[in-house]
């Protein structure tokens, strides 16, 4: 079958490569992948800035398939299954974090499309428990935006503390700031995005999905519109979801005494944190990353309910063919989503 491979460390090494088909061992499955989406993470992969991958290596890790094949031991699992699939293909299942149900923070995770092959192919196979099956309602372009919708669920709902009612100010419109966004709607709270010029799409989109207010920085006064909106307290959680220095520091601005910060962007450099202000305020700085069961649970949820709308958010479909011009819109912002369709087989 074809991959899209990363075939070494540094700027570029990435091709179609054939690589074998991989079979199920007892207690895993293999996925027939429908659509995996091009994420921030394969693009830095692939320009040689992210640090942590293993090539020779299939990127993606965001996906969505069928149930193809069984392997020894597995219950509960039909071939044919509609799924949306973590990429946590194992973990060592004995340390603290495992133990307590993070297994996102286990340090012998095996990430798919980071550690080891990922879905920019045909099959994937992963672990039975990793697999979470779809109702009829979630279609499956919806569903491989799972992963970065339970990043946010975590983050949002597990990592912090929301209330309904609670105003909320995501800076920074891509995927996960929009799903952040709609988690934060989703749960009752009023949500104030703010982007810039280039993103006026984006801020369009997440405004008909209800958002409360959306605000263009370059052209509007973020700080009178947050507190317009929360009568000078500031905000209850503001969200970082750009990962840099400037976003960090309006946030800190935006949030009220005794309010949350969510850290969910990655500057990839330290950042300089004013710690006197987080003293005065008594602010709550909350890092995040990944996923865990409980927030694929609850993202599930969302999807099958009609609280959040990942496919509202796939601004590109391309054949895995293709994968370069999906690159090159992920790297100039063009789009938001760009979901892979894999070779036919």
């Amino acid at each position: 079958m074809k991959a899209l491979m990363k075939t070494a460390k540094g700027p570029g090494q990435m091709s179609i490569q054939d690589i074998e088909e991989p079979s199920p061992g007892p207690g895993q499955v293999r996925v027939r992948v429908k659509w995996a989406g091009i994420c921030g993470t394969d693009v830095h992969i692939a320009s040689g800035e992210f640090f942590y991958y293993f090539p020779p290596l299939v990127l993606g890790h965001e996906f969505a398939g069928e149930v193809d094949e069984i392997g020894e031991g597995v219950e509960g699992v039909s071939a044919g299954d509609r799924v949306a699939v973590e990429p946590t293909k194992s973990a060592c299942g004995q340390c603290l974090h495992c133990a307590g149900g993070n297994y996102n923070r286990c340090e012998e995770r095996d990430i798919a499309g980071v550690v080891s092959h990922g879905a920019f192919t045909n099959y994937v196979v992963t672990r039975a428990a990793s697999l979470h099956q779809l109702p009829d309602s979630v279609s499956l372009k919806a569903a491989a935006l799972m992963e970065p919708l339970a990043v946010c669920v975590h983050g949002v709902t597990e990592q912090c503390t929301l209330a309904e009612g609670d105003i909320v100010l995501v800076v920074g419109p891509g995927t996960i700031g929009l799903a952040c966004a709609q988690v934060a709607m989703a749960s009752g709270a009023r949500v104030i995005v703010a982007g810039t010029s280039r993103d006026s799409a984006r801020l369009a989109l997440v405004k008909r999905l209800g958002a409360f207010q959306t605000v263009n920085v370059e052209e509007g006064d973020l700080e009178g519109a947050v507190a317009e909106a929360t009568g000078g307290a500031g905000v209850d959680m503001a969200i970082e979801a750009v990962g840099a220095a400037a976003s960090v520091q309006a946030c800190f601005e935006a949030v009220r005494k005794g309010g949350q910060i969510l850290q969910v962007g990655l500057p990839g450099e330290p950042v300089a944190v004013d710690l006197t202000r987080l003293a005065w305020k008594e602010i709550r700085l909350a890092g995040t990353f990944g996923q865990k069961y409980s927030a694929w649970r609850k993202a599930l949820r969302f999807l099958e309910e009609g609280k959040v709308d990942t496919e509202a958010m796939v601004s590109d479909v391309l054949p895995l063919a293709d994968w370069e011009a999906g690159f090159r819109i992920m790297e100039r912002g063009e789009g938001l989503k760009v979901l892979l369709e894999p070779f036919p087989l």
